[in-house]
């Protein structure tokens, strides 16, 4: 690749799972990457890691016909109640798009509607998340619960940055039990 000025170069870059495929394949890339000023991406830490390789970003192409309207999704989060303070845990559920990183913070009915395939909601636009939280003990196990369950399903549902639309607030709920 020939020379190009720091400006026209963005490096220290990473790819996680399902956001980047090698061009012209379908294989995943996770890896150090770059960003060249025109939009094109390379594998490697910079322009002169040898044997780069270009990736593009990852889109999955679902073709769905005939989708219901949409009934409007709104965040609407449900909020702890005594019982489950006293249960120390309650369920979270999320709404994800599968093309895009958009969280939707739901109760348990619309949950179940997308979890049951109901034909009255666009089903096939969204990854139904269930979310099990720790609201109360050890205020710092509290924490490290609420983190590993959180990333644990990004993994496993393949929701990544639902951590980041929690704002890495682990507490969030919280109470000491008298």
């Amino acid at each position: 690749m020939a020379y190009l000025p720091k400006n026209k170069i963005k490096t220290g870059l990473y790819a996680s799972n399902k956001q980047f495929v090698y061009q012209g394949t379908s294989d995943f890339y996770i890896g150090p990457y770059y960003a060249l000023y025109n939009g094109k991406f390379f594998t490697g830490q910079d322009q002169n890691t040898p044997n780069s390789k270009e990736i593009v970003k990852f889109e999955p192409t679902k073709v769905i016909t005939g989708l219901p309207k949409p009934i409007g999704l709104a965040q609407s989060p449900l909020f702890p109640t005594d019982q489950d303070y006293k249960n120390g845990f309650f369920n979270r559920h999320f709404l994800v798009k599968y093309n895009q990183p958009l969280f939707i913070e739901t109760d348990k009915k619309t949950y179940d509607s997308y979890i049951q395939r109901n034909p009255q909601v666009p089903w096939q636009l969204y990854n139904p998340v269930l979310l099990i939280w720790k609201l109360t003990g050890d205020i710092n196990q509290v924490a490290q619960t609420n983190q590993n369950s959180t990333i644990t399903v990004e993994q496993k549902k393949s929701v990544f940055g639902l951590g980041l639309y929690l704002k890495e607030n682990w507490t969030q709920y919280y109470k000491e039990k008298p």
